[in-house]
């Protein structure tokens, strides 16, 4: 784990820099000024930490293009600052609207688990869907629902301004990220009141009880005893996702967990048409060896394939399963107004930003099967892509085969990105039956 020590939170004022000018099809310019860092301080025993990273960047929200409407110039590469992402450009990359069907994840419902409360939550979101393009999802048109770690709307946890502002910025980001990538979906956000284990637990219980899939970004190290908690995440028979760390190996929990899908992070790099050229395994992606949970079946089945030999040889659960993009240098612009003042975006990352990323692409899955009347995912979603690995692994993960956290990636599974990053396209057709719709991303 890492330990930043105390925080200390400075809204900076935005930086002047010149945007790079990419060429057609040529690789978006990166500047290397940017100095990343671990948000949040080492958790005290029995609590968690969210595993967010601050890319040092701030942009002013009225960066705007001539024409009326028209999304901020930093969503485009022309006008692409220090290299992160906005919501448009996500979704080229990933390719979520290649899934059939998919509608932007319309009908599903994606459950965010945080810690702490966020009175200004709905406004934020607001604030971000109408600079970045999306559709509005507010409290009173029912596409969000903010409710505390019991389910109820009322209370909600208190965070006076300033003593949690980590949690706040991981809330929006979370919030941001699964509307990014499933602009149709609802969302609902359970806040659990504070950040020990037993709260947020509980919080998990709750959010599997309302909504399709959830993702959870936080976490703490491995511990004697862990597996006793491991049937919290299978609650209701639901998805579970978690950010694997950021800190590199080893494995961390809940993500080493048999009932939950562990999401690492990548370091993404795309063309001036936003389409990727290289995805790499970020250096702080979690993943190792899990030192307490058995291995699984079907991560270790009794045929094993070259493919997931690194898996095979862990002898315990290895994680991560998949991966998204978290390097901060690579990240997504998230509103914050608390945070990053009530007119700028500041760039975000870490494997906090790829679990609710995989959960947005998911959800637009889930979505599509329901389309084309296929059963849905549940909490053995860890079954359903392995079982991808053994029919055509190119056709359904990106591989990843460079980039160390302490382990080195390479071809098929590794202990840096698990099985790679999840085609959304792909996995919203063949795998579950549906006739092929587009070229494979």
């Amino acid at each position: 784990m890492k330990t930043t020590g105390s925080v200390k939170i400075l809204i900076a004022a935005a930086a002047a820099l010149t945007a790079c000018q990419a060429g057609w099809g040529q690789e978006v310019q990166r500047t290397t000024k940017l100095r990343p860092r671990a948000l949040m301080p080492t958790a005290e025993p029995g609590h968690a930490r969210s595993f967010i990273w601050l890319s040092g960047a701030v942009a002013p929200l009225d960066t705007q293009d001539p024409q009326p409407n028209a999304l901020p110039t930093i969503c485009t590469a022309s006008g692409q600052l220090y290299g992160l992402y906005c919501p448009n450009n996500l979704q080229t990359t990933y390719g979520t609207a290649s899934i059939p069907s998919a509608n932007g994840g319309a009908g599903k419902t994606i459950v965010i688990v945080d810690a702490f409360g966020y009175t200004k939550a709905e406004n934020d979101l607001g604030v971000y869907s109408s600079t970045f393009g999306l559709p509005a999802c507010t409290v009173v048109s029912g596409c969000l629902t903010i409710v505390n770690q019991n389910g109820l709307t009322t209370p909600l946890p208190g965070n006076p301004t300033g003593s949690n502002q980590g949690w706040e910025l991981e809330t929006m980001l979370d919030l941001e990220a699964a509307h990014s990538m499933a602009p149709n979906a609802h969302l609902v956000l359970v806040q659990a009141t504070n950040n020990s284990n037993t709260n947020l637990y509980k919080a998990v219980v709750t959010g599997t009880g309302m909504g399709d899939i959830v993702t959870d970004s936080w976490g703490g190290g491995e511990f004697a005893g862990e597996t006793t908690e491991d049937s919290t995440f299978a609650s209701n028979n639901k998805p579970v996702l978690f950010s694997s760390g950021d800190n590199g190996a080893p494995a961390q929990y809940p993500c080493a967990s048999t009932n939950v899908t562990c999401v690492g992070g990548t370091t993404l790099n795309v063309n001036s048409n936003y389409v990727r050229t290289t995805e790499t395994g970020w250096s702080g992606s979690g993943g190792g060896c899990s030192e307490y949970e058995p291995s699984v079946s079907w991560q270790n089945p009794a045929s094993a394939p070259s493919i997931l030999s690194v898996a095979h040889n862990c002898g315990f659960r290895a994680v991560p399963d998949i991966a998204a993009d978290a390097d901060p240098n690579t990240g997504i612009w998230v509103y914050a107004s608390l945070y990053c003042g009530a007119s700028s975006v500041c760039g975000v990352g870490g494997t906090s930003l790829a679990s609710p990323l995989m959960a947005g692409i998911f959800a637009d899955i889930m979505a599509s099967r329901t389309a084309f009347s296929q059963p849905q995912l549940d909490n053995n979603l860890n079954s359903v892509i392995y079982a991808a690995v053994l029919r055509n692994y190119a056709y359904f993960f990106y591989d990843v085969t460079s980039g160390n956290n302490g382990f080195a990636a390479g071809t098929g599974f590794d202990l840096v990105t698990g099985l790679g990053v999840a085609k959304g396209a792909g996995m919203g057709n063949r795998l579950f039956g549906l006739i092929y719709a587009g070229p494979s991303l």
